[in-house]
């Protein structure tokens, strides 16, 4: 694919056009509709695997085990499919505008206080919900010491890390913008550097740093993100890539598109295979083969889910595509929140008799998750003005609603 890239600079991003010219192409960009399906899928594979986790810890012998393990395998695409998203929005609206202090400044403002403020503010409402449950009697000092802790490494829930790894991949943002800006040529290798990054992350930590917590550093994700900003870069050029049409197949990319789903489907198989040995004999591999596994796996997926997104907003509804966005432009607020919800619901746990009243409880904690969150959502962005500090940015469509 790389090959079909190799064009002179000014091709994809003019260094040498004119500033009316810049202004004009960064005015008329397109939303682009099929990624905001992509995060609805996303947002919907994030609950499927936190709805199904106790199923996979559990119950190893029941019938319905392996549809559980890999409905949860299968699902784990979800954040390096949303770190992809982060990095097509950023470098899809920053990358043909100037890089100037002005804009950097807005940046780091919107950043502030529609991620960071939501972040601390969440981490603390799970932070004193676990306190209050779990340890009530611990000190204030020391518990102010442990959420200092939790907060400067996404730990203070366990769904928190991916908050904490975009507030990581914003800073880094600027940095890569400028690079890619100034050097086209290396913009074009960005997929390749992403994969360097991301493996010699993991031999580093592997043989030298021995960090516990790898998933909360974002250079764990960095094969995503530079595949987000690859796309994001030259959206225009890839579209011919992500279209099933029939203009995609007669200009041979289909046989491209035909070796990217053996891929993954031969990964998904793999992956979700790898991980029901490990969870029914309690086995492991060497922790290269599940890296490997999930790197694969989660890459081919993003492309898939990608090219799947433009076929949904070609086949579905006006009506269906309509709640898809919306779904969409509510995915923070439910990825925040919808753990809450969760645990409540998993805390009352019926006998399970007879035996099929099990996949329906696991069913009924994804729809109570999703149905929660997306209610109490709905009922703070109208009524509720200071929403956005718990949980982000409030939808274009439910501004002046409260």
């Amino acid at each position: 694919m790389l090959n079909s890239f190799r064009h002179k600079a000014s091709d994809f991003y003019g260094i040498d056009i004119g500033e009316a010219e810049r202004k004009d192409r960064v005015a008329s960009k397109e939303t682009v509709q099929e990624m905001a399906v992509l995060r609805a899928i996303s947002i919907l594979a994030v609950l499927m695997v936190h709805a199904t986790s106790s199923a996979v810890s559990a119950e190893t012998g029941s019938s319905y085990f392996g549809l559980f393990s890999f409905l949860n395998s299968i699902s784990m695409f979800c954040v390096p499919a949303f770190i992809f998203l982060t990095s097509f929005v950023l470098f899809y609206n920053y990358y043909e505008q100037p890089f100037t202090a002005k804009n950097m400044m807005t940046f780091f403002k919107k950043r502030f206080t529609y991620i960071l403020i939501p972040y601390v503010m969440i981490s603390l409402f799970y932070f004193v919900y676990r306190q209050v449950t779990v340890d009530p009697n611990l000190d204030i000092g020391d518990a102010a010491l442990a959420f200092a802790g939790k907060l400067s490494n996404g730990t203070a829930y366990f769904h928190l890390y991916y908050v904490f790894i975009g507030i990581q991949l914003y800073l880094l943002f600027p940095f890569l913008l400028l690079l890619f800006q100034k050097r086209p040529h290396l913009a074009k290798w960005a997929i390749p550097i992403g994969f360097a990054v991301q493996w010699a992350f993991y031999a580093a930590n592997r043989y030298i740093f021995l960090l516990s917590s790898k998933g909360s550093v974002s250079l764990t994700y960095f094969a995503p993100f530079l595949l987000g900003a690859f796309v994001g870069i030259y959206f225009d050029k890839m579209k011919g890539w992500l279209i099933l049409d029939r203009g995609h197949w007669r200009s041979g990319k289909g046989y491209a598109s035909i070796a990217l789903w053996i891929v993954w489907l031969g990964s998904a198989a793999g992956f979700s295979g790898m991980w029901y040995v490990t969870r029914v004999t309690g086995e492991w591999y060497e922790s290269v083969w599940y890296e490997a596994g999930y790197n694969v796996f989660t890459f081919s997926s993003i492309l898939v889910m990608t090219q799947i997104s433009f076929l949904v907003l070609k086949w579905v509804s006006p009506a269906f595509q309509k709640l898809i966005i919306d779904l969409a432009s509510l995915s923070f607020g439910v990825y925040l929140i919808h753990p809450f919800f969760l645990m409540i619901y998993k805390l009352y746990p019926p006998d399970f008799n007879p035996l099929w009243e099990y996949p329906l409880w696991i069913a009924g904690g994804y729809g109570v998750s999703l149905g929660c969150s997306l209610l109490v959502l709905l009922a703070a962005y109208r009524t509720v003005k200071g929403a956005w500090i718990l949980f982000g940015k409030v939808p274009a469509k439910f501004h002046g609603q409260h």
